[in-house]
């Protein structure tokens, strides 16, 4: 067994690079004992266009080095936090955008200001914005005294008619997970209109219909499961072991049907992520 203990910053930081989405808990471990340490090195991998688009196994770096900061959680992390939102969405990496909300959840008020600035950014991708504003919402889980503000926000988003329509259904989805009974009217409205919409045009891709949202708070239950995700058990041992299984079938199986299918793209939003790069090297 490796003693990852007894690496130098260099070393470690190295593991980062050649471990694929094998890198075991005992090495994210001694990243979160040397902490702070570690945050200008990491910074400086999440922080660089180059290594979001980096060939197999180098292509998983970026990830480690945002889940590992978000776990260490500091102030110092919110910028280069805030930037790998940014190169996530532009590079379509699921598996950094996904967590992300969780994360920031974690971090807290820190993060507010730059998040708000992301999703107002009408010049960046609706995608982008969603995920500020999912983090935004999953920071008033943990820190009550920032929600009035939050979701007054959010509300505002989703009401802007003048908004791309993509994003105020993200924010109405967010409304809806957090059942904010100030919300409920304009949720009933949108959902009419999403209704009207799907009716009008079959392949008009609908956010909720007005019956779903009176479904959902006559149900009473938030649905708070996309915030508070532990994006650390990434590194779990049976996680691991559970994802080594998935892609060799997932490869069987696009290599049966001819049309090759993307092993590290997610369920959620089905993007590229790193199709292409697989030997590459």
């Amino acid at each position: 067994m490796i003693d990852y203990r007894i690496m130098s910053n260099d070393e470690l930081i190295g593991t980062l690079f050649t471990n694929e989405d094998r890198l075991p808990g005992e090495a994210v471990d001694e990243f979160l004992w040397r902490g702070r340490d570690l945050v200008p090195r990491l910074a400086l991998i999440v922080s660089d266009s180059f290594y979001w688009n980096e060939y197999l196994p180098r292509w998983w770096a970026v990830v480690h080095a945002v889940y590992i900061l978000g776990a260490i959680g500091t102030s110092e992390t919110v910028l280069p936090l805030l930037k790998s939102l940014r190169y996530a969405d532009a590079c379509e990496n699921n598996w950094v955008t996904e967590e992300l909300p969780s994360i920031f959840g974690r971090i807290g008020s820190p993060a507010i200001e730059g998040l708000r600035k992301i999703a107002g950014d009408v010049t960046s991708g609706w995608l982008g914005r969603s995920v500020a504003l999912e983090s935004l919402a999953a920071i008033t889980i943990l820190h009550l005294d920032f929600g009035e503000e939050i979701f007054r926000f959010i509300h505002a988003c989703f009401r802007n008619e003048n908004e791309d329509r993509r994003l105020r259904q993200s924010a109405g989805h967010i409304l809806l997970d957090f059942l904010r009974t100030e919300c409920r009217e304009d949720l009933v409205a949108f959902g009419k209109d999403e209704k009207r919409r799907r009716d009008e045009d079959l392949s008009y891709r609908f956010a909720f219909t007005d019956d779903e949202v009176e479904k959902e708070f006559v149900g009473g239950t938030m649905s708070l499961d996309p915030y508070t995700r532990d994006w650390l058990s990434f590194y779990d041992r049976e996680e691991i072991e559970d994802r080594q299984k998935q892609w060799e079938e997932e490869l069987k199986r696009s290599r049966e049907e001819s049309d090759e299918l993307c092993p590290f793209a997610t369920d959620k939003h089905q993007k590229k992520c790193c199709l292409g790069r697989l030997g590459a090297d």
